[in-house]
């Protein structure tokens, strides 16, 4: 069988190109100069390994299938899918196989058998070492890629020169990450489990195209070309794959204003934290909060007007309670575990303490406002 190959071997090259072209749509595509070349040595070099396993009844080892892992290397440089480079080794065994059955006689089945044993054996080693061979090299590749990639986001956030090629435009998003329930179990690994949250999130952003991010466990900082995916469909993406609440500040801007929308996405995060649910937050949809964060002679007089109620966390939690629940006593009760008269008694008291009654509309505007400079004027920002 093994001088059958061998007799045949140009033209058994010939027919598994063909195939490889008719069967495989990825190799269809390739260059010419390629098929003919590069292509067709590996598929001569391999068939020539396949007759030798015939003569000698054992699968090639060591510096045999070398050809064969610089091959595999090869594709992966050059993005090729490992089920394609997979199948068209395969393919190649299969014509082989179809060539040696032909010329056997019915009482040479067990013969057939063994060299049966053999082909599938051989595939078996090849696509072992074509698959270490392939790997090995896509995370060295994506490696250096990850490295240029912080490289070039770590000078966009410094405002530092970039020599690579950019978008026009980034998407600046400042990213807020809930804490994942497990986080908070005594008797898990806390860290362990942000990191696998953390690892979703990085995921899902990595499928965007040209996008780079750094993330800590409550949050970070993304940025993805302009136009950039639909955002509101991402947060739900992201909030999906962490399992955790996910919100998003962002800003559209030139590379060289970075860090300005960094700083922009930080601010409009530090408002939306305290006064916002999550969602997907422009600076447009912020701001009058923001405004009102900026430190002013204003804002200081707003934030004294709940100054008596510094210390008073009871009636601060109630306050920010009741406004965060549209003002409903009964569901502000509920969230607080206490009786419905309780925040009653408690909103008299931020009244009589601050001169502001939560319960009229007309005092609303001004407890919103104070509270925000309240908040900012405590923020370490």
């Amino acid at each position: 069988m093994h001088e059958i190959l061998r007799t045949r071997l140009s033209r058994l090259v010939d027919e598994v190109l063909e195939r490889l072209v008719a069967e495989i749509p990825l190799y269809a595509q390739l260059p010419e100069e390629e098929l003919h070349g590069d292509i067709r040595l590996i598929t001569e070099r391999t068939l020539r390994a396949f007759a030798e396993t015939f003569r000698t009844g054992v699968v090639p080892t060591g510096e045999t299938l070398d050809p064969l892992r610089e091959s595999a290397t090869r594709r992966a440089e050059e993005g090729v899918p490992l089920e394609a480079l997979l199948a068209a080794y395969h393919l190649g065994g299969k014509v082989c196989a179809d060539h040696v059955a032909a010329g056997f006689r019915p009482e040479e089945l067990s013969d057939a058998i063994a060299l049966n044993r053999l082909i599938l054996d051989f595939l078996q080693r090849v696509t072992a070492i074509v698959s270490a061979s392939y790997f090995e090299e896509r995370q060295s590749i994506a490696g250096e890629d990850q490295a240029t990639r912080q490289s070039v986001f770590a000078a966009l956030l410094d405002g530092r020169p970039v020599e690579e090629r950019l978008p026009g435009e980034y998407v600046v998003v400042g990213l807020a990450i809930g804490v994942h329930p497990d986080e908070q179990q005594p008797q898990l690994d806390a860290q362990i489990v942000a990191r696998r949250k953390l690892r979703r999130i990085r995921v899902e952003l990595d499928r965007i195209p040209g996008s780079m991010s750094g993330l800590s466990a409550d949050g970070g900082i993304a940025l993805l070309p302009a136009p950039a995916t639909e955002l509101d469909a991402l947060r739900l993406r992201l909030c999906k794959a962490a399992g955790v609440d996910v919100t998003l500040a962002t800003t559209t801007t030139s590379p060289d204003h970075v860090p300005a929308g960094v700083t922009l996405v930080r601010d409009l995060l530090d408002v939306v934290r305290i006064h916002r649910p999550p969602g997907v937050y422009q600076l447009d949809d912020l701001v009058l909060e923001y405004q009102l964060s900026r430190p002013s002679p204003a804002r200081d007089r707003l934030a004294g007007l709940l100054d008596p109620l510094a210390d008073r966390d009871d009636l601060m939690t109630t306050l920010r309670t009741y406004l965060g629940r549209a003002r409903n006593r009964r569901q502000t009760a509920a969230d607080l575990h206490v009786h419905a008269n309780t925040v009653d008694y408690r909103l008299r008291q931020i009244g009589r303490l601050t001169g502001l009654d939560p319960v009229h509309d007309d005092q609303l505007p001004r407890i919103v406002a104070a509270l925000v400079a309240f908040d900012a004027r405590r923020s370490p920002g």
